[in-house]
């Protein structure tokens, strides 16, 4: 065979290693190629380029020259590849195809697959290996594959169990793996199954097993010669489990403390570290890693070819576990940059993106470099998330008001509100609903916005506010542009499929804003114009509402929020705001730790301090743990006036948002909206399990009124709702989120009309003086629950309710309902001031209970003539209308009607006469 023959065939072979082992082809350099057929460069070279100049290679310009088998050789190649995969998918099952398993983890895979081999049901297994090297991987591993060769049953279990979280009480970690009889210890007040009873038939994984107390050691030991074992507290009863055991240790095989379970267990399979694994592996690894990070951020990731040597290179002591962390880190500080649209279009790790050292890594090339060129890394490493990352502006990723109302009517409906009541939550929220959607809409380019709306709505919603700029003498930004053509793309869609549009607020907007509302006409002009469609007045109310809610720009822009972390604990808020720092590479949160045994006044005071110190002037957002930090904020925008909104169940990502936003010098609501939005777990106020009405909502109400967020108003309402349960049952609380002092009297308003407001509890006391009013101060320090005590609870309500016993013996209606009737005409009567004293309610219980009884039977008989009740009448015609229309729920629910004489007994007891 020739010279360039044989150069032919190495770089053929070159080709096809490389997209075997990494799915890619870089093609081979002159220098590689003379090494391989040890003969000179120059010789490689001129070889090389005559096999291009035949057609038979490509060349790859750049420096070095790459050169790579013909695009037609290429589809054989891959072809040949296929059948490879093909076949050995057939032969390998979980354990061969983990990384490393024909490399460095060879003998652990031999040794896993002869243990789960082992007649009955495999070798209980003890795993060696240092702090990340993939321990518990490695058992999960064990477990499917005794699963995929029929060893393990399809529904067996895997039950997994850290020895190190209960170090600290061995009695606690002994009952959580083997259970507890009733009564061993305080709180054992029942007989409890443990892990190994759980983990029956199937796999029970044991990390960190060194840290087994000795009597559990035994108890284990036992568990593995026996097959059986006791409960804690147990002496004679034996329990039989068919379990195989694999334990997990850092410790040294030669220390004495795991000299025992070398000894006791079987199979010991010991896992290398990081830097015992080859370069290949490595680089494996951070392509499983990249490409986990890209699907869940659902975009690709390009990462620089020095990036990808550093972290091939660098001194990682805490192994793969270490490395996926590092790489995350990465990830995060590059997403940061990537969303904020200041750099790329892309997300790309840069050298800068990660710490500093996993740079040094780089130190090491020189020593590596010919191991790395055989790796073939590009300049540039891109990893797929295997789908296209969604538009921003994705009509299926954008909030559609319409469906937002209905779905939400749709929860208050099956918890049993009425109509009257499911109008009322919906008029207090649809404002909340509407910034929202109009936050979840970034500016975007024109023809980002023409992908998912007609050109021809964008156009007509253009015209419109500009002819609303005109009228109102106000300028729109390009956000609401957005936001408007998205909702009458909705709009159309919606009157095409005959959907009603229904706006619980287009009565109180055009009371309200009435300019505004007339300068909606021109929408409905244009539409009716343009796709010939008469627009509802309801829908005139939400185009109204966009032009009300845009906000006018006049914050100062210079200044930005402030940032506060607040967590319980003595290092918990400040490590969280060091992340975020390292991360942004900008210091702007600020973190605070509330230690376990400080009061919580003192912690307000040093908060309020700190919000002070940390406001501009655009407000403060508190990101906080649970408890009462949460409605800390109220009680600090109460005595500082300044604009604070607060979020809980904080987690690093929301520091990081907040934080970023933040720094782009966003308002207030959005930086609260966009920290809402990034958590999955924040719920909404007045739904989902937010409202637990079964019969709709009570007459009698306590509004918890927040500025600070829906957080605190939710836990507001479940501070109060636990002081009711022992007070006034009969009263509901109905948490409110407040975006202003108009919004929130507005409110307040719109719930009196509907409702008898017990009290408000809020930072800012509402215009209505006849109110009760109560600060989250007074929740805090406990003096609502005396208010709730002394004002709320009407001890004539308890003995009312005593009194339903005496009218089950006496009569044979139904008392449960004739007591619940006779509260809502008590309560009618005391609204209209008419007072009545414990002798006068018993006697009416009775006389009342004994007329319907006499009514219902047909035995009643007139006691007064009608001379005596027009005289009545006459004397008090007021009282008369308000006896009458407090008994109208009792005749309805006892079907009934109550001749004029009750009515006129009963106001001659009232005044005595």
């Amino acid at each position: 065979m020739k010279r360039y023959q044989k150069v032919y065939e190495t770089v053929k072979s070159e080709c096809m290693r490389q997209l075997e082992q990494n799915g890619e082809l870089f093609g081979v350099c002159a220098q590689e190629v003379a090494e391989i057929l040890k003969i000179y460069r120059s010789n490689a070279s001129s070889d090389l380029n005559y096999l291009v100049r035949e057609g038979k290679l490509e060349k790859v310009s750049g420096k070095p020259v790459f050169y790579k088998i013909k695009a037609e050789d290429l589809d054989l190649l891959t072809r040949h590849k296929l059948s490879i995969e093909k076949s050995n998918q057939k032969a390998q099952g979980v354990l061969d195809k983990i990384i490393g398993a024909n490399d460095s983890l060879k003998t652990a895979v031999l040794q896993a697959k002869a243990a789960i081999m082992y007649p009955p049901m495999g070798l209980h297994t003890l795993l060696l290996g240092e702090t990340g090297t993939g321990k518990s991987m490695f058992a999960e591993a064990i477990y499917r594959h005794a699963k995929e060769i029929g060893i393990l049953k399809k529904e067996a279990p895997f039950v997994t169990f850290n020895c190190a979280d209960y170090a600290h009480n061995p009695q606690l970690l002994i009952s959580q793996l083997f259970g507890v009889k009733k009564g061993t210890y305080t709180g054992a007040d029942k007989d409890k199954a443990g892990l190994v009873a759980k983990a029956d038939g199937g796999i029970l994984f044991l990390d960190e097993v060194h840290r087994l107390p000795p009597e559990g050691q035994e108890m284990l030991f036992y568990l593995i010669d026996k097959g059986l074992y006791r409960r804690l507290g147990e002496i004679d009863a034996l329990h039989e489990a068919r379990i195989l055991i694999i334990c997990a240790t850092t410790e040294e095989p030669e220390s004495s403390l795991l000299s025992t379970f070398i000894r006791r267990i079987p199979m010991t399979v010991k896992l290398p570290p990081l830097r015992q694994r080859t370069l290949s592996e490595r680089l494996e690894l951070i392509k499983t890693f990249f490409t986990e990070e890209a699907k869940y951020l659902k975009t690709d990731i390009h990462v620089t070819e020095n990036s990808m040597r550093a972290l091939l290179l660098y001194d990682c002591p805490n192994n793969i576990g270490q490395l996926k962390s590092d790489i995350k880190l990465s990830c995060a500080k590059s997403f940061i940059r990537y969303i904020s649209g200041k750099e790329e279009d892309c997300l790309k790790i840069r050298s800068e993106d990660l710490p500093e050292y996993v740079r040094n890594g780089i130190l090491h090339y020189r020593e590596h470099r010919e191991e790395l060129k055989r790796l073939g890394l590009k300049s540039e490493a891109v990893f797929g998330a295997e789908k296209d990352k969604p538009q921003i502006l994705d009509k299926t990723n954008t909030l559609n008001i319409y469906e937002v109302i209905e779905e939400k009517r749709n929860v208050l409906k099956r918890k049993g509100l009425t109509e009257k009541d499911i109008d009322l939550m919906l008029s207090l929220d649809i404002e909340n609903i509407l910034k929202k959607y109009i936050s979840r809409l970034n500016e975007q380019s024109m023809e980002q916005l023409y992908k998912v709306v007609d050109k021809k709505i964008v156009a007509i919603a253009k015209c419109f506010l500009d002819y609303a700029a005109s009228q109102l003498n106000r300028v729109f930004s390009e956000k609401i542009l957005y936001s408007i053509s998205m909702h009458v793309s909705s709009t159309l869609e919606r009157i095409k499929a005959n959907k009603i549009i229904f706006n619980p607020r287009t009565n109180e907007i055009k009371t309200l804003y009435p300019k505004e509302f007339g300068v909606s006409f021109k929408m409905a002009e244009l539409l009716r114009n343009n796709f010939g469609v008469d627009i509802p007045e309801d829908e005139l109310g939400f185009i109204t509402m966009f032009l009300i809610t845009e906000e006018n720009g006049k914050e100062n822009k210079s200044s930005r929020v402030g940032v506060v972390v607040a967590m319980h604990g003595e290092t918990t808020a400040t490590s969280m705001v060091d992340v975020a720092a390292k991360l942004l590479g900008e210091r702007h949160a600020v973190g605070y730790n509330l230690p376990l045994d400080k009061k919580p006044e003192i912690a307000l005071e040093e908060l309020t301090e700190l919000v002070i110190k940390i406001n501009e002037g655009k407000g403060v957002i508190v990101l906080a743990d649970m408890g009462s930090l949460v409605f800390f904020g109220d009680i600090i925008h109460e005595r500082t006036g300044i604009p604070i909104k607060t979020v809980e169940m904080v987690s690093t990502p929301m520091v990081l948002e907040a934080s970023r936003k933040a720094t782009m010098a966003a308002s207030l609501d959005e930086v609260y909206d966009a920290v809402i939005n990034f958590s999955p777990y924040i719920g909404r106020i007045y739904y989902a399990d937010n409202l637990n009405y079964n019969k709709g909502i009570r007459d009698d109400v306590i509004v918890t009124a927040c500025f600070t967020g829906e957080g605190a108003a939710l836990k507001m309402k479940d501070i109060v709702e636990r002081y009711l349960d022992n007070t006034c049952k009969n009263a509901d609380v109905i948490p409110i989120d407040i975006n202003s002092v108009e919004d929130y009297n507005r409110k307040i308003a719109q719930i009196k009309q509907e409702k008898n407001i017990l009290a408000v509890i809020s930072s800012v006391k509402p215009e209505d003086i006849t109110l009760k009013y109560l600060s989250p101060k007074d929740l805090l320090e406990n003096k609502a629950e005396s208010f709730l005590k002394s004002e709320l609870l009407d001890k004539n309500i308890v003995l009312i309710e005593q009194m339903k016993e005496v009218v089950k013996e006496n009569t044979s209606i139904d008392s449960e309902k004739y007591i619940k009737d006779f509260i809502t005409f008590y309560k009618s009567l005391k609204k209209h001031n008419i007072i009545l004293n414990e002798d006068m309610i018993v006697g009416f219980i009775l006389h009342i209970s004994c007329a319907i009884e006499k009514i219902q039977t047909g035995t009643f008989k007139p006691k007064i003539n009608t001379a005596q009740i027009s005289s009545l009448k006459e004397k008090y015609p007021e009282d008369f209308k308000t006896v009458a229309s407090a008994l109208e729920s009792m005749e309805k629910s006892f079907n009934i009607s109550f001749p004029d004489e009750i009515y006129s007994n009963l106001i001659r007891v009232i005044h005595m006469l």
